[in-house]
């Protein structure tokens, strides 16, 4: 796996989204932490697998509108890796640091959606006024890599290979930029 080019995508998408919205100087970190939240949830929401109470809880991995196509379950999957990549870059991880080496998943989809949750929650909670003076930043950048580790082993145990989720990055990034042009 080389996040090298997505770190380099990623820098010039946020570079461009902070200078095109004003927001120089701004600590932006609270609104990414919860957009990688919204993210998983939209995540877990096409995946589906944790809908026991209905009879559609099978991954969504194909749109059915003839208009549409892709795979919206990877779509989901690749808005989270775009978000977990802008946040460690604002913590000031290179991407040499953030390969995956620990299998941080858990025995069930389900419970690794849950760790990585939990994972990418404690982050607000560690940036908490109350917290932050004994937090350091190689504990918010330990906390991010466990989270992102357990995020790519949960790709892999959904059927994902790394070669699907960097070409679904590259477009959904191009997606990106245009939806900038067109004022979004």
């Amino acid at each position: 796996m080389n996040l090298t080019k997505l770190f380099e995508m990623q820098k010039v998408l946020d570079k461009r989204i902070v200078e095109d919205k004003g927001l120089q100087g701004h600590n932006l970190l609270p609104e990414k932490i919860l957009a990688l939240q919204v993210e998983l949830g939209e995540c877990a929401n096409e995946w589906r697998g944790f809908k026991f109470w209905s009879e559609k809880n099978e991954p969504i991995v194909r749109v059915s509108n003839p208009i549409a196509h892709g795979n919206p379950l990877l779509e989901e999957y690749v808005d989270c890796v775009h978000f977990f990549i802008s946040i460690a870059m604002y913590l000031k991880i290179n991407p040499d640091d953030f390969v995956v080496t620990c299998d941080y998943t858990q025995p069930t989809i389900t419970q690794t959606f849950n760790r990585v949750f939990s994972t990418v929650s404690s982050l607000d909670v560690l940036m908490d006024p109350e917290t932050a003076a004994s937090i350091s930043l190689e504990d918010l950048q330990e906390t991010l890599h466990e989270g992102f580790s357990c995020f790519v082993g949960l790709g892999e145990d959904m059927g994902f290979t790394w070669n699907q989720i960097e070409q679904a990055y590259f477009d959904k990034n191009a997606i990106n930029h245009t939806r900038q042009d067109t004022g979004y």
